[in-house]
């Protein structure tokens, strides 16, 4: 098994910073998502840790052996890290069996460690009965069922992924999904799972990484990281919801924040010991809901888009106080209101982010 430490990581193209400053530690064993959208320098940080690219700054350490730094740089073969990537790489001409036994033969083991290694990694992943087939008889599915198991024959302590599902219809991803955690749990690597896909990320991770603009912005759990954004970045970009401006007037003494949003005090979740003045708060769907439009609290509403999403529908909502803001709520098929209704908003929930 193995920790996988970046300190102070940076990595430049000409003047494009694609990494800078990454602080981060993956525990032995965890499993860590990467997220971001397209160029925010996620397959970059993997390719350094990889050994595919040379840090311009700081450092990377795996199991407690320092890897690369600028001007030192071990290569990939001699850092035990399994790579699993969206195209599988297979060679076509070789069997199942021989596939997964290829990187073993090109290291020159011994052939009972070989053929040892070589079932054993068929059978954590289901692979079995395939041995003798050919990448062209099976199904995507399958294919990247033998990438992996091309990973595991080594017993790498450390698996990076880089996206390996996001060629593979969404059924099959979900499949795939159980596939990977499973082996995680058998194998107890440490592994980190680059992907764009934020449901993906939930389902799997132990904490996900969110990057933007080559920086990290929020390390968490799953939950945390929703529930409790650090940047107005990653509470746009994880999950659904809307950003307002609003004004923090203090804490009250249960803990929640007493906040003014546009006409009306309500009460949200903060950090201890924000300091009073201008915030964005986030508002999830599953936070609010709907009332008549006259009630004390409630934030009178106009419904300006209604877009069914099968059993609920997803409603584009502009508060009468401020014409220019959106927010959106999930209501019932059954109870849901048409564009042009007059509504009025209840605000159960939020979180005032702290940057």
């Amino acid at each position: 098994m193995a920790e996988l430490r970046l300190q102070n990581l940076g990595k430049r193209f000409g003047d494009h910073a694609a990494v800078e400053a990454v602080e981060l530690t993956v525990a032995d064993g965890e499993f860590l998502a990467l997220l971001g959208p397209s160029g925010c320098g996620k397959t970059t940080l993997l390719r350094l840790i990889a050994g595919f690219e040379e840090p311009d700054a700081g450092s990377i350490s795996i199991a407690g052996r320092e890897v690369a730094r600028p001007g030192r740089q071990l290569p990939p073969e001699e850092r035990r890290v399994g790579l699993v990537f969206q195209s599988y790489a297979l060679w076509p001409h070789m069997s199942v069996a021989e596939n997964v036994a290829y990187p073993l033969k090109v290291a020159g083991l011994p052939r009972a460690e070989l053929v040892r290694r070589r079932d054993a990694a068929l059978a954590t992943t289901g692979l079995e009965g395939f041995a003798g087939r050919r990448p062209a008889d099976l199904s995507g599915g399958q294919r990247q069922r033998v990438a992996l198991a091309r990973c595991l024959v080594m017993e790498p302590p450390l698996v990076l992924l880089d996206e390996p599902l996001a060629n593979l219809d969404v059924h099959l991803r979900a499949a795939m999904q159980e596939e990977f955690a499973g082996f995680h749990d058998k194998t107890g690597a440490t592994m980190v799972y680059i992907t764009h896909d934020q449901a993906e990320a939930m389902a799997l991770a132990d904490r996900i990484a969110v990057m933007h603009q080559g920086r990290l912005q929020q390390v968490a759990a799953p939950r945390a990281l929703y529930n409790e954004p650090a940047t107005a970045m990653v509470a746009g970009f994880i999950g659904e919801g809307s950003l307002v401006e609003a004004e923090l007037l203090g804490f009250e003494a249960d803990g929640r924040a007493a906040v003014t949003l546009w006409d009306r005090r309500v009460r949200l979740r903060a950090r201890p010991g924000q300091a009073p003045g201008p915030v964005v708060a986030s508002l999830r769907p599953e936070q609010l809901s709907l009332t008549a439009p006259d009630g004390p609290d409630v934030l009178p509403a106009r419904v300006r888009r209604a877009v069914y999403r099968g059993g609920r529908v997803a409603l584009d909502l502009v508060p009468e106080a401020a014409p220019e803001a959106s927010l959106l709520l999930l209501e019932p098929e059954a109870t849901a209101p048409g564009p042009g209704e007059r509504v009025g908003i209840a605000i159960g929930g939020g979180w005032v982010i702290p940057e």
